[in-house]
This record gives structure tokens, C-alpha cells and sequence, in this order.
């Protein structure tokens, strides 16, 4: 161990050397101090580089293990790799076979269930057509009673205004009848009339005549006695000027009731033929009513024919576009239903059967080799103790040294420093 109070490194330098020196004491102090410092720089940069050695070493062999443990890890990796794989190679191929075959009964009983789909689309779509060829025929019935319906209310219709017509035709026969009686009667009132005129007329003039013919005779019956009675003279002139007045008197009484009568009768005739007139003239309009009632019904009775033949021709063509449409709606309906029929499902393959897969190729882990570790980094020893040196020597350099010096001085002790250090660490680097 170094002792400052003993001699120093100085001394034994210079006592070596041979030198004598008479030294200032706090020269040698101070150069003391300074080559104390470079000596203790010294160890300590040596301390320091044998803690970065160590360090080192520690760090190979750390570095080392943990490649050896590496390695061993990755053998049993690729070692569990290859039987997992192979493992796993054999039971990804059975479960693949069995699933092959799970899937064969799923393909068969998919096919049963699409057969017997297809039965039932069958089934169903024949009933839909069968369904639709009924609809139509019951379309077509009803149609058809529908127009014989109407057929037979326009025969009741039609036999209704043919018995209206014939009651019509009935009725008014009698009445025309009737008034053929009627006129009958006037004509025959009017003929009485006229005959009972004539019959007064010849009465009148029967009783005129006789009249004349008895005042004649009562005015030559006077006359005669006149005449008897021998008066001559202004009295018989007067006598029988007076039997021709009073004849005169008698004839013109005569004429005029006679003319008065006739007059009379004259009278009755016109009203007679007036009356017979305007009973032939009623009798002609009650005619010609009752002809305009028969042509009323003749024309009502044919409109109404006419009304019932355009109403069945309207029917049948309503009918007939009816029957258009409900053809229409069966192509329709059984196109619907021929579209939605299913198709006859086709039988598809089995899937290839599985085969084993190639086999893998492994490829090791590559092997872990140590980690790079940095050499340490080494201080040198001898700067700090040349440095002491060099300041303790500047501090001695104006010391008068007196005798001869020999020639001496030592070598290196060492070739730390020097860049020709051997290497720090001797572990071998095959870690195989």
C-alpha cells in the first residue's frame, strides 16, 4: 500500500537515478502532491478498466447461455411443429372424409325433399288448372243462365203486351162495335125521321087537299042555295061575293096552318139531320180514338218487341265479351300457375372425394448465436501518472541539481497504453 510519509516515488526515482538535488521544501511538496495525483489517477483508471473487463465477461457468458437456451427452445418448437402438423394432417383428413360422406346424405336428402317439392308443385298446379277450367265453365253456365233468365222475362214481357194488345184489340172491337151500333142508330133515327118527315108532309098535303076540297065544296054549297034562294040583285052578288072571301079566308087559314105545320116538321127534320150529324160525327171520332188506341198499342206493343230484341242482342254481346273475359282470365291464371310450377330438379354430383394434402416441407429455425457485445472500453494507466510526472518535473525544473547523473532509467513495466494490449477476454466463441 502506498505511504505518503514514508519515501516517496520521487526519491527513489532520483536515488536511483544517482541525482542529488538540495530541494526548496515546498518545491518538493508541490511536486509530491502532483505525482501522488497521477499515481492515484492511475489506479483508479486501472480499477476501472478491470470492472469493464469483468462486465464484459459477464455479458458473454449471458449472451452465450441465452443462445444455448434459444436453440434447445427452437429444437422442441420444430419438433412440436411437425407432429402438430402431422396430427392435424390426419385428423383434417378424416374429419374431411366424414364430412364428405355427412354430405352425401345431405345432397340425397335434399333431393328426396326437392322431389316431393316438386310432386307437390305438380299436384297443386294440376288442381289450379283444374280449379280454373271449372271456373270458367262455371262462368260460362252462368252466362248462359243468365241469358236464358233474360230470355224468359222478355217471353213474359213479350206475352204481357201481346195480352195488353189483345185486350186492347178486344176492347176496342166492342167499342167499335159499339159505335157502329151507335151509328147504325143514328141512321136509322135519321131514316125514320126523314120517313116520318115525308109521311107528315103527305099527311099535311092529304089534309090540305081535303080542306080545299071541303071549303070548295062549302063555298059551291052556298053558292047553290045562294043560288036556291032566288035573290038577284046587289045581295046575291054580295051573297056570293062573300062565300068566295070566306073561301078565300079558308084557303089561306089553311094554306097557313098547312104551311106552319110543314114548317114545323121542316124544323124537326134539320134538328133531326143536325143531331144525326154531330151524333155520326162523335160516332167518326170515337172511331178514329178507338183505331189511334189500337195503333197506340200496335206501337207500344212493337216498341216494347223491338225493346226486348235490342235488350237480348245487348245481353248476348255483354255475355259474349263476358265469356271473352273469363277465357282471357283462365290463360291468364293458368299461365300464372304453368309459371309458378317447379321445374324437375336435377340430380348434381357428389363432391370429389378428399385426398390427403401434399406434405409439408419444414424448414428448421435458424440457430441462435450470441448477442454482440461491445469490448469495454480501457482507460490508460500511465497518462495520469505521466501527467503527475510531468507537473511534479516542472515544479523540480528550477531545482540545482548537483552531481552526475547516470544513465538509467527504467523501461515500461507494462504495454498497457502503449496500443499493443493483449486481448481482455480468452471465452471461446464456438458454442456449438
Amino acid at each position: 500500500m502506498f505511504n505518503p510519509k514514508g519515501n516517496n516515488l520521487l526519491d527513489e526515482q532520483l536515488a536511483v537515478s544517482g541525482l542529488e538535488m538540495n530541494i526548496d521544501p515546498f518545491l518538493g511538496i508541490s511536486a509530491g502532491m502532483q505525482l501522488l495525483g497521477g499515481i492515484m489517477g492511475a489506479k483508479s483508471a486501472s480499477s476501472a478498466n478491470r470492472r469493464a473487463r469483468e462486465a464484459q465477461e459477464a455479458r458473454e457468458k449471458y449472451e452465450l447461455k441465452i443462445a444455448k437456451k434459444t436453440n434447445k427452445h427452437n429444437a422442441k418448437l420444430d419438433a412440436a411443429d411437425k407432429a402438430n402438423y402431422y396430427a392435424m394432417r390426419e385428423y383434417s383428413h378424416e374429419t374431411n372424409l366424414r364430412n364428405w360422406e355427412h354430405g352425401k346424405e345431405i345432397q340425397d336428402f335434399q333431393y328426396a325433399q326437392q322431389l316431393k317439392q316438386y310432386e307437390r308443385s305438380t299436384a297443386i298446379a294440376d288442381a289450379q288448372l283444374g280449379l280454373n277450367a271449372r271456373g270458367e265453365a262455371l262462368g260460362f253456365e252462368a252466362e248462359q243462365a243468365a241469358i236464358e233468365e233474360l230470355f224468359t222475362q222478355q217471353q213474359f214481357q213479350h206475352r204481357q203486351s201481346m195480352d195488353a194488345l189483345k185486350q186492347t184489340y178486344v176492347e176496342q172491337n166492342i167499342n167499335q162495335q159499339e159505335q157502329f151500333v151507335k151509328l147504325q142508330g143514328i141512321r136509322s133515327r135519321k131514316e125514320f125521321g126523314g120517313l116520318s118527315f115525308q109521311n107528315t108532309v103527305e099527311q099535311l098535303m092529304t089534309q090540305g087537299a081535303l080542306a080545299r076540297e071541303t071549303e070548295m065544296v062549302k063555298s059551291l054549297v052556298a053558292q047553290g042555295a045562294t043560288q036556291a034562294a032566288g035573290q038577284a040583285g046587289k045581295s046575291t052578288a054580295k051573297t056570293q061575293q062573300s062565300n068566295m072571301a070566306q073561301l078565300h079566308r079558308g084557303l089561306m087559314v089553311l094554306e097557313s096552318e098547312l104551311s106552319g105545320k110543314y114548317k114545323q116538321a121542316a124544323i124537326q127534320m134539320a134538328e133531326l139531320n143536325a143531331d144525326s150529324s154531330l151524333q155520326e160525327a162523335g160516332v167518326g171520332l170515337n172511331v178514329e180514338r178507338i183505331q189511334a188506341a189500337i195503333n197506340n198499342a200496335e206501337t207500344d206493343a212493337k216498341f216494347n218487341l223491338d225493346t226486348m230484341r235490342e235488350s237480348m242482342k245487348s245481353a248476348i254481346r255483354q255475355s259474349q265479351r263476358n265469356i271473352e273475359q273469363i277465357r282471357f282470365e283462365r290463360e291468364v291464371s293458368d299461365l300464372n300457375t304453368n309459371a309458378g310450377r317447379m321445374l324437375f330438379p336435377e340430380r348434381l354430383p357428389y363432391d370429389p372425394e378428399p385426398v390427403m394434402p401434399p406434405e409439408r416441407v419444414f424448414v428448421d429455425r435458424m440457430k441462435a448465436i450470441p448477442g454482440f457485445v461491445p469490448p469495454a472500453q480501457q482507460q490508460s494507466t500511465w497518462a495520469p501518472l505521466i501527467q503527475g510526472i510531468s507537473g511534479a518535473a516542472s515544479s523540480l525544473a528550477s531545482v540545482d541539481w548537483g552531481g552526475g547523473g547516470g544513465s538509467g532509467g527504467g523501461g515500461n513495466t507494462g504495454n498497457y497504453g502503449t496500443g499493443s494490449e493483449a486481448p481482455i477476454s480468452n471465452i471461446p466463441r464456438n458454442i456449438y
